[in-house]
C-alpha cells in the first residue's frame, strides 16, 4: 500500500478547513480523520496549522504574483500554493526540496497545467525572506488576522494590540499538567531534564514538542496536556474537600480531570450538551483514573438536568470566541465573525444567570474563557455583578495584571500561557 504524500493530505484537509467560502470544519477535528504519524505526520500537521496561521499575508502576496485570479473551482491548487510559500518563509526545508515537491502535487491534484506556474511563484518566493516578501504590508494583513478583530483588538487593548497579535502568530509551548495524585511535580521535574515549571500553577511544566506516548506515565494518567493559564480556574476554585462540585460546559475534560485531582473526595459532576463530548470526557477521565457523574444538558437550562441539590462551587468554562488561543487553534480565526460575538456574549450571560441559584451561599462560581475579547471577559463579568447584588468579585490578582473591570485578563505570552480570562465569583453568605 502506498504511503500518503503528506502534503498532498495536508491539502485535502485544509480544503474542508479554509473551503475558500467561509463556514468550514474545524482543523482538530478534520485533523482526526487524517491520522498520519511519524515525519510524514509531522509535515501534514505542520502544513496545515501553518498555513491557517500565515493565511492573509501568503494570500496577499500570491494574489500580488498573479496575472489573473485563480477561479474558487481550483481552491486546492491555492491552498498547494499557499503551502509551498509557507514552507519556503517558515520551515527549514532546503528551498530546491519544496520548489521541487509541488509541480508534483499539482499534477496529483489533477492541475497538472499550474505545474509551471507553481515552479515560477516558488522560484521565486525562494529568493526572498518573510520578511522580504511581507514587509510593509497593513497590520491586519501582516499579523494575519480579519480586520474586525484587529480594530476590535486596537479598541479594546490599544497599549497591548500589536504585542498581542505578535504573540498570536507564534507557535504555542507543550504544556503539561501533572497528576498530584501520582506524582510531586518536582519529581517529574528530575525525570526530565529538559522541562521546566510553569510559574503561574504548581503542577505545570514545560517541556520540548512530543508524542504525548514519549511522556513518562502519559498512559496511565501521570500527565495531562493542557495550558497553564487554563489550568487557573481549577487551582482558584474554593470548595469544601467533601463538597459537590460542577463542571459546566465541560468537555474535553480536562479540567474536570483536574478537579478530580484536586478534590478527590468531592461530588463533581461534569455537564455538557453533546452526547460526542460527553464521551470525550469520559475517555479523558478514565485514562487519568478518575470518576465524575456525567450528565448531558444545556447549562443555560438547568430545569432539565438539575436534580434541585445546590453546588458547593461551580465552574463555567463558557462557550467563546476563542481568541486567545488563536496560536493553538490558528483557523478560528477564519472561521469566527464579528457577528458571532453577540450570540456568544447573549448565551454566557444567560448561563450565568441560570447557574447562580444553582451555587448554595458562601459558594464560589469561576467564570472562565479562552478569550482576550473585553465583551466576553471582564465587562460580561461587570455586567453580571451588577445584576447579582449577592455576588462579589474575589479573583486573586497579581499587582502586574493589566487592570480590567472585573477578574483577571491574561495575554499569550511566547513560552508561556495562552489568551485566557478567569473571574472568581462569590455568593454572599445570607443569600438565597
Amino acid at each position: 500500500m502506498a504511503t500518503p504524500d503528506p502534503r498532498l493530505t495536508a491539502v485535502r484537509v485544509l480544503n474542508r478547513v479554509l473551503p475558500g467560502q467561509g463556514d468550514g470544519e474545524s482543523l482538530r477535528e478534520v485533523l482526526r480523520d487524517f491520522p498520519l504519524e511519524g515525519a510524514d505526520g509531522g509535515l501534514m500537521r505542520d502544513l496545515c496549522f501553518g498555513v491557517c496561521r500565515y493565511l492573509r499575508p501568503l494570500n496577499h502576496w500570491l494574489n500580488q504574483q498573479l496575472d489573473k485570479p485563480l477561479k474558487p473551482s481550483v481552491q486546492p491548487l491555492r491552498l498547494a500554493l499557499l503551502a509551498g510559500l509557507y514552507e519556503l518563509w517558515f520551515s527549514e526545508r532546503p528551498a530546491h526540496a519544496v520548489v521541487n515537491a509541488y509541480p508534483d502535487l499539482c499534477r496529483k491534484l489533477k492541475a497538472g497545467w499550474a505545474s509551471g506556474l507553481s515552479n515560477a511563484i516558488l522560484r521565486k518566493a525562494s529568493r526572498l525572506s518573510a520578511d522580504q516578501a511581507l514587509a510593509d504590508l497593513p497590520p491586519a494583513i501582516r499579523f494575519s488576522l480579519p480586520g474586525w478583530l484587529w480594530k476590535q483588538w486596537q479598541q479594546d487593548w490599544p497599549e497591548q494590540a500589536e504585542a498581542l497579535a505578535e504573540a498570536s502568530l507564534q507557535p504555542p509551548p507543550f504544556t503539561l499538567r501533572v497528576n498530584r495524585q501520582q506524582h510531586h511535580r518536582e519529581a517529574l521535574l528530575a525525570q526530565l531534564p529538559e522541562a521546566r515549571p510553569g510559574r503561574l500553577t504548581p503542577f505545570s511544566l514545560y517541556l520540548p514538542p512530543r508524542p504525548v506516548n514519549q511522556l513518562p506515565g502519559f498512559a496511565d494518567g501521570a500527565l495531562s496536556v493542557q495550558d497553564e493559564a487554563a489550568q487557573l480556574p481549577a487551582e482558584l476554585l474554593q470548595c469544601p474537600a467533601d463538597g459537590r462540585i460542577l463542571d459546566a460546559c465541560a468537555a474535553p475534560g480536562g479540567k474536570t480531570g483536574q478537579l478530580a485531582e484536586r478534590f478527590p473526595e468531592a461530588q463533581l459532576v461534569a455537564l455538557e450538551l453533546e452526547d460526542k463530548r460527553l464521551a470525550r470526557v469520559a475517555e479523558n477521565l478514565q485514562r487519568l483514573g478518575h470518576q465524575a457523574t456525567l450528565m448531558q444538558g444545556d447549562a443555560s437550562q438547568p430545569q432539565s438536568w438539575w436534580d434541585g441539590t445546590p453546588f458547593d462551587a461551580i465552574l463555567l468554562d463558557a462557550p467563546c470566541s476563542a481568541t486567545g488561543i488563536l496560536r493553538r487553534q490558528p483557523d478560528v480565526r477564519w472561521h469566527r465573525k464579528r457577528s458571532d460575538l453577540t450570540a456568544l456574549a447573549d448565551l454566557q450571560a444567560r448561563m450565568l444567570d441560570a447557574l447562580w441559584p444553582l451555587l448554595k451561599p458562601g459558594g464560589m462560581l469561576v467564570y472562565a474563557t479562552c478569550s482576550v475579547l473585553r465583551q466576553e471577559n471582564d465587562r460580561q463579568v461587570e455586567a453580571f455583578l451588577a445584576r447579582q447584588p449577592d455576588a462579589q468579585d474575589v479573583t486573586p490578582r497579581p499587582e502586574e495584571a493589566t487592570m480590567v473591570a472585573a477578574g483577571w485578563q491574561l495575554f499569550p505570552r511566547a513560552q508561556g500561557p495562552d489568551g485566557f480570562y478567569v473571574a472568581c465569583l462569590q455568593k454572599a453568605w445570607g443569600a438565597r
